[in-house]
């Protein structure tokens, strides 16, 4: 080590050296996805090409259209040919994140021992360097997965607009609001389809409006899916008898406009009808066995996130469908892994909490349902759901969110993606020392319609 203050030496130590997610896009990519299930299903299987991107902005071209050019001839006909124009730019703003590492002067000089060899002085540096950094590795990775279940509400500014500073969340992608801005509701092939996230007044997802037409066609696929259960008490789905939860589909008007787009016609199934519909419309890969969705990195990218209420009711649902447990031996209730079609349903704890209720305005909170876990209402829009219109109170219970990260990306800028800075001194308290790390990121989204949400409607 070179000669000088302990002090002295970590810090030229800190700044001159960098641990291995720093080193290239390929790690930080590989490092992220090894430390959380919803990063893993964001990052896994994807090159840096797929995570890594340079320039001032993330865009992609999306087809939303073929414009057909098929058709029939006679020998000798003449021939009027066209060029459809059948492609429209999705674009999301770079996002700039930071978070630091600081240590003092004491903490620092206390742990060098007098007398100390070369190699050990070096050994405690490394020791203490691998504790500021683990936990700026959690801070960071926890800060990120905060972001991606963040609600909308209030955040159009902050996640859409080129000046805002959040990153999109899952949220701006997957929406239950299916209105156009007016009282008319949209579908695609007679399914009501998520439009804009939950209090967004402007008609812009990534730069495209989805409830307008785009691309001069009358396309509004630009959506995503949304399959619905019965919820008679609201509580979650009617898990009373097998037949109920397999039920046959019940067309249900919801009369509520700022959400459901008006007179709006939903299929009401049962919560294993509901997942069987939605599967479809997501165009979900079922592995052809359990041990496949390990082993194939697309089937880690295919997630069902819910909260602990969801993944609850939906083991009482497996419960209740058996006659019984299996032999001697075997017999368990727990249900550790309940899986669809072999895709695991995954717990994610900010959906306990998360603002993903539209609300109505003009309805007082019903305190008796306010903290429904997976469907807190939205407190920055004035007024929240309850017992209303001719369904009751529509939309508490937990929801279901099918997440393909085949289509939805995690990306970091090839230039700044986990960069250290100099170590600086603290103005005003001189004895402490800060290192700051800054990454430029943001969640991009390639295609709304293979996300889906499975949420609960009244079968009155």
């Amino acid at each position: 080590m070179a000669t000088g203050t302990p002090i002295q030496n970590f810090n030229d130590f800190m700044q001159t050296t960098g641990p291995s997610y720093l080193t290239s896009a390929n790690e930080v990519v590989n490092e992220a996805a090894k430390h959380n299930y919803v990063f893993n299903g964001l990052l896994a299987g994807k090159g840096a090409e797929r995570s890594i991107q340079g320039g001032n902005e993330i865009r992609d071209v999306i087809m939303f259209e073929t414009g057909s050019t098929y058709d029939h001839y006679k020998p000798n006909e003449t021939f009027t040919w066209s060029m459809p124009q059948v492609t429209d730019t999705v674009t999301a703003h770079w996002r700039f994140i930071i978070d630091h590492m600081s240590w003092t002067d004491a903490e620092i000089e206390l742990n060098m021992s007098e007398g100390n060899t070369r190699d050990s002085i070096k050994g405690q540096y490394k020791k203490l360097k691998q504790i500021k950094e683990q936990r700026l590795w959690t801070s960071m990775l926890n800060g990120m997965e905060t972001d991606l279940f963040r609600s909308t509400a209030g955040n159009r500014s902050e996640m859409e607009v080129h000046s805002g500073k959040l990153p999109n969340s899952i949220f701006s992608f997957i929406t239950e609001r299916v209105t156009d801005g007016s009282s008319a509701g949209i579908t695609v092939d007679g399914d009501p389809r998520g439009t804009l996230p939950n209090t967004w007044a402007d008609g812009s997802v990534q730069g495209v409006d989805p409830t307008a037409d785009v691309i001069g066609t009358s396309s509004t696929k630009w959506t995503n899916q949304i399959s619905c259960y019965a919820s008679p008490s609201n509580a979650g789905p009617d898990l009373t008898t097998a037949e109920l939860l397999n039920a046959d589909p019940v067309d249900i008007a919801a009369a509520h406009s700022s959400i459901e787009g008006g007179a709006t016609t939903f299929k009401v199934h049962g919560l294993f009808g509901a997942f069987d519909e939605m599967f479809y419309k997501v165009q979900y890969r079922a592995p052809n066995k359990y041990s496949e969705y390990f082993e194939d990195s697309a089937f880690g990218q295919q997630m069902i996130l819910c909260s602990r209420e969801g993944i609850n009711n939906y083991k009482k649902a497996l419960r209740i469908s058996n006659d019984r447990l299996l032999g001697a031996g075997t017999e368990d209730a727990g249900y550790q892994a309940p899986s669809y079609s072999g895709i695991p349903l995954t717990y994610v704890s900010q959906l306990d909490v998360a603002d993903v209720c539209p609300a109505r305005s003009g309805e007082a909170l019903d305190a008796n349902l306010s903290d429904r876990n997976g469907a807190t209402v939205s407190s920055t829009a004035g007024a929240a759901e309850t017992a209303a219109g001719n369904n009751g109170p529509l939309d508490f219970g937990p929801r279901y969110y099918f997440i393909n990260g085949e289509y939805l990306n995690m990306f970091f800028h090839s230039r700044r993606y986990m960069v250290k800075h100099d170590v600086l001194r603290h103005p005003n308290q001189p004895f402490t020392y800060v290192q700051p790390v800054d990454c430029w990121m943001n969640l991009f989204c390639r295609s709304r319609s293979r996300l889906g949400v499975i949420k609960p409607l009244v079968n009155a």
